[in-house]
């Protein structure tokens, strides 16, 4: 984040977008997200030309193309290198079963990752695959010396959240990159806690893939994701399933068609069509606000948040400095948290359990007084 790219935003006007903050507060955005009126309004252009048109644009293969353009635009990638795919787990999975393993490699991940991170792995096992898990350390970090413990000649993959969905910690994903490209080792990124927050591009963090679903800081809907892989990487990958769309012809009749050869082959049947009209719109309304904005104004409210904390003797489990953390902070209260999250949703203010903690997670729609609610409120419970 570099403070002389962001430029001056009515973060109040922006607030005014998302009705669900009048009614709630609402400090979950790591589960999902609230959503601005312009998704209902996508989602009414989208019926209206099938009520007008017959979906003449509703149901165009052109207008898929128009969101694989605006979500590479936003994020910084190629379009080539971008396929819209549904979720984090359908992307995980196209790897796991599409790289070109041998018996008795490796895949490295850490006790950190979420579900979806980790059983796409453990499926691998049965065909003789190994899945090493690296330990954080007291700190609450998993750095590039936990992970070179168990890398050998046989790991091919690391397998990593650029913000880890328990305690917020944020992956210095160029720093891995570098490192696993040194031993010859491919790094993918669940990448969903921090795109939409995050604003460096894609094609500077070094990763071979990166992956998110929609629902959560893209301001997209469930079901509408995407997967980011270098041209390197996508002729590595075999994909698990192929339809019409993943190959470079439509003529059926053609001997041994050939797959595309960019990111097209991760697409096979019809996609979804609502979900992609949404997810080009939310790509362009992020766009119009700045990812620079974005990460610069969350880093304030969460910053914000941890002063707080610290002020009322709340411990902080996610790490200080902004360059190891994004939208979360997870708070130790001393005790399980799920009665205070309880007691606090009683309340309106929306938060969750992890891992036994309290995790809280912002976007730019929260403010300060979210904030200070929350604490308030945290107090009594």
């Amino acid at each position: 984040m570099q403070e002389e790219s962001t430029t001056p935003v009515d973060w109040v006007a922006l607030r005014k977008d998302f009705p669900t903050a009048e009614n709630f507060c609402y400090l979950n955005l790591a589960n999902k997200a609230i959503l601005p009126r312009s998704v209902e309004q996508s989602m009414q252009s989208w019926m209206k030309d099938i009520y007008e048109n017959a979906g003449e644009l509703a149901f165009s293969m052109g207008e898929i193309e128009k969101t694989r353009e605006a979500v590479a635009d936003l994020y910084g990638a190629p379009p080539e290198c971008i396929s819209l795919i549904k979720n984090t787990s359908e992307g995980v999975n196209i790897v796991a079963q599409g790289f070109p393993w041998n018996e008795g490699d490796n895949v490295v991940i850490s006790e950190f990752e979420h579900e979806n991170n980790t059983f796409p792995w453990r499926h691998l096992e049965r065909r003789g695959i190994e899945i090493r898990m690296a330990k954080p350390g007291e700190d609450g970090r998993v750095t590039i010396d936990q992970y070179r413990d168990l890398i050998d000649s046989k790991t091919r993959i690391l397998a990593v959240a650029w913000v880890v969905y328990g305690n917020g910690y944020r992956a210095d994903l160029k720093a891995l990159s570098a490192f696993c490209h040194e031993q010859g080792i491919k790094i993918m990124v669940d990448g969903i806690q921090g795109v939409g927050i995050l604003s460096t591009p894609f094609s500077e963090l070094g990763v071979d893939v990166l992956i998110s679903g929609g629902h959560k800081a893209q301001f997209s809907l469930a079901g509408a994701g995407f997967m980011y892989t270098t041209p390197e990487m996508t002729q590595m990958l075999m994909p698990p399933y192929a339809a019409k769309y993943s190959f470079n012809t439509l003529d059926r009749t053609v001997q041994a068609p050939e797959l595309e050869t960019d990111a097209h082959r991760f697409e096979y049947g019809n996609p979804n069509f609502l979900g992609t009209w949404v997810q080009r719109r939310s790509a362009e309304y992020v766009k119009s606000i700045g990812l620079e904005n974005i990460e610069a104004r969350v880093c304030e409210l969460t910053t914000y948040l941890i002063e707080a904390a610290d002020k009322h003797q709340v411990q902080v489990r996610t790490p200080r400095p902004w360059a190891e953390r994004a939208g979360i902070v997870s708070l130790d209260l001393g005790q399980h948290a799920g009665d205070a999250v309880n007691a606090l949703k009683a309340q309106d203010i929306i938060v969750a359990e992890k891992d036994g903690h309290l995790r809280t997670s912002m976007h730019f729609y929260n403010n300060e007084e979210d904030i200070d609610r929350f604490m308030s409120a945290l107090q009594a419970v």
